[in-house]
């Protein structure tokens, strides 16, 4: 049984990877030859920087520079994580393998992949070296400067970073053991490998966060902390655009009953990740007047990093038993959540319901399909809350709440009686809410705090609207 058990968490984990076998073989048997000190201390950072370098070079993914900018900060940045590189390698290299290949010896992979990768890092550095000597580096520059190290990197076969949400070395971050047992429950195959790779990637997030955080207190290390963010940036904006846009339908017959939400999941962490580490880069100058900065950086990483930590924790939970949850809801702070949650959702109804009204008022066949926008966004709330909600509180007319709104997924058939249908429904449902909140206890020790729901609400508000744009 246990044997089946781990035949089958062994092929989930491996789908997640984007190396062949025979290449995962060789990179297996490689990284087995490093001491657990070299895997933690030098390979794990390589690769966090590497993912760094690529990213750093995409103004999404770092502080957006302001028009005319000198952007020696941002070569002196890449420089600087060009010599980190070369010390890691140092690192890889210091376990007896020879530093330079032996006459008519070929060498194996992945070692001539590192190799090369010295030499690109090499090349890239001597390139960054002659820029910063002139007075000023533009944009131009600075992303050709970029490209030449990443084109070699595109070609280097081991250590080319994988795309956000691609991995090449998905059992380094966790065993077949340590989750997907969690989601043997789960029926949709498409489910647990888009919660697979979502754990990967929020575990994959955390350690660079950890390393990233751990290099503020070197000389440049406010730099390289730098480059490490921005790869952790680049993949919680993948990740959170996938689960709020492709992987509402993926999940939404599986949360039929989780009492977490996948989606609420992704707007915390697209939420937290667009509003930390949007410091710009100190002058290089000012070397030892960086504190302050060093200082903000490291709350901002402590407090993603447990976003991140958090949202992992939620995820893993979504596949404990359905007695772990009931005992879950009966606890104090599932009651303030969904003290909350009907607050927030009373005023998602009232404003589909007025926009609903105003377009039936003017007659449905008046108005282009645009402007049926509005049913799309309330769809996604509604499956987000709604669902939950009319369950949480024992909703008697479920059926046929569930049954109106869904009858609205087919924009083209959306017409004047499947719109009234619906907000009839909906206006029900909202009377059924208010009476919930009216008679909700309230806690003593921890009142709900109405201004906190509020801007949690516009924060997720905006980034649904921001991830549908």
């Amino acid at each position: 049984m246990n044997s089946k058990l781990n035949a089958a968490s062994e092929g989930l984990l491996s789908s997640a990877e984007r190396w062949s076998p025979a290449d995962a073989e060789l990179w297996g048997r490689w990284r087995t030859s490093l001491s657990a000190e070299q895997r933690s201390d030098a390979l794990m950072p390589l690769q966090a920087l590497l993912s760094g370098l690529v990213a750093f070079r995409d103004w999404e993914n770092q502080a957006r520079p302001g028009p005319g900018i000198d952007f020696h900060p941002h070569l002196h940045a890449v420089r600087t994580g060009y010599g980190w590189g070369l010390r890691l390698i140092a690192q890889l290299r210091s376990n007896g393998a020879p530093q330079s290949a032996l006459v008519g010896v070929p060498v194996g992979e992945p070692e001539s992949s590192l190799r090369a990768l010295e030499r690109s890092i090499r090349d890239a550095l001597r390139v960054a070296d002659r820029l910063l000597e002139l007075p000023r580096v533009d944009a131009g520059m600075f992303q050709e400067a970029c490209d030449l190290f990443l084109a070699e990197l595109e070609r280097n076969l081991f250590f080319l970073p994988p795309e956000p949400l691609e991995f090449s070395n998905a059992s380094e971050l966790v065993q077949p053991e340590g989750f997907v047992p969690q989601l043997e429950s789960w029926e949709s195959e498409a489910a647990r490998t888009a919660s697979m790779i979502t754990f990967l990637a929020l575990l994959r997030d955390h350690r660079f966060l950890g390393i990233a955080d751990g290099q503020l207190c070197g000389p440049d290390g406010i730099f390289r902390s730098h480059l490490v963010a921005a790869a952790v940036r680049r993949e919680l904006r993948v990740l959170s655009r996938f689960l709020l846009v492709q992987g509402v339908e993926t999940f939404a017959d599986e949360l039929e009953t989780r009492l977490l939400s996948v989606e609420a999941i992704a707007t915390s962490i697209h939420a937290k990740s667009r509003s930390l580490l949007n410091d710009p880069l100190p002058e290089p100058r000012l070397r030892g007047d960086d504190a302050p900065a060093v200082e903000r950086m490291h709350r901002d990483m402590v407090e993603l990093r447990n976003t991140v930590r958090d949202a992992a924790k939620r995820l893993h939970a979504l596949g404990r038993p359905a007695q772990a949850e009931r005992a879950d809801r009966k606890s104090e702070r599932v009651q303030r959540n969904l003290h909350q949650e009907i607050w927030a959702f009373r005023l998602i109804l009232q404003a589909f319901l007025a926009k609903a009204l105003a377009v039936s008022a003017a007659g449905l066949g008046q108005h282009d399909e645009g402007s049926l926008d509005f049913v799309s966004e309330f769809l996604r709330h509604f499956r987000l809350f709604g669902l939950r909600l009319s369950r949480g509180t024992m909703y008697s007319r479920r059926g046929q709440l569930t049954r109106a709104v869904s009858a609205l997924s087919d924009r083209r058939a959306v017409d004047e009686a499947t719109l009234g249908f619906a907000t009839e429904e909906c206006r029900l449902f909202l009377e059924h809410l208010e009476n919930e909140l009216a008679e909700l206890p309230e806690s003593p020790r921890v009142p709900f705090d109405k201004a906190k729901a509020a801007a949690d609400l516009r924060a997720y508000l905006a980034a649904v609207k921001q991830q549908s744009s």
